[in-house]
């Protein structure tokens, strides 16, 4: 329905401006509907209430980028099960930065409520749950080179500094830089060196000392 339509448009505009300028907790709902220009009642008829408000906001950039990581991971692990050698080349990884950076500032707004207004919703361990993801995927590439290589181990609690360092490059990009296009060119060179650097201690002879990953 048109109408519909509209008021839920209304809501979540009117809520993402309220969200960014209180975080969710201190956000009023009352606020939100006389700013849309809309009854609480029409806001319950349309939404369950305000983090479900919240949730159509954040949700659906949050997911699409979860398919994102999940589909470079994948093309990675295809290049690597074709390859013999993997030889890490500059600028390899430049198209899926600048398709990262391109989905973050284009929700620019979404993810801030994500990583700084998300408090008290179940939003809040969003960056750990991206971050676990990346762990399980270099994991994965980790096991695909011991395939290669045996008699080797990368240090566990290394391969997770190298995970939560990938993350917080993002973030910190995120909410210190607004230009997008100045974003997109610092994260190419960024990118370049986290896989320069995992590579290289992947590649590194001997074995780690405590708790490692077999390679």
């Amino acid at each position: 329905m048109r109408q519909e339509r509209e008021t839920r448009e209304k809501l979540i505009a009117s809520g993402r401006k309220e969200f960014l300028e209180k975080g969710y907790a201190k956000a009023s709902l009352r606020k939100i509907c006389a700013d849309a220009g809309v009854t609480t009642g029409a806001l319950y008829f349309i939404f369950e209430g305000k983090e479900d408000l919240f949730r159509a906001i954040v949700e659906p950039p949050l997911e699409a980028l979860i398919s994102m990581i999940r589909a470079y991971f994948a093309k990675e692990k295809h290049l690597l099960l074709r390859s013999e050698l993997y030889v890490h080349r500059e600028g390899d990884h430049a198209a899926a930065a600048e398709l990262f950076i391109r989905h973050l500032y284009g929700n620019y707004d979404a993810f801030i409520l994500l990583l700084t207004k998300s408090q008290g919703t179940a939003f809040e361990g969003s960056l750990e749950r991206i971050a676990e993801l990346i762990e399980e995927q270099f994991v994965m590439q980790c096991g695909l080179f011991a395939e290669r290589m045996s008699g080797r181990q990368m240090d566990a609690g290394m391969l997770r500094w190298m995970v939560y360092m990938t993350v917080d490059a993002f973030v910190y990009l995120l909410t210190h830089e607004r230009e997008e296009q100045a974003a997109a060119e610092r994260m190419k060179l960024m990118i370049n060196f986290i896989v320069k650097g995992f590579v290289e201690m992947i590649l590194s002879p001997g074995k780690a000392d405590g708790d490692g990953i077999s390679l």
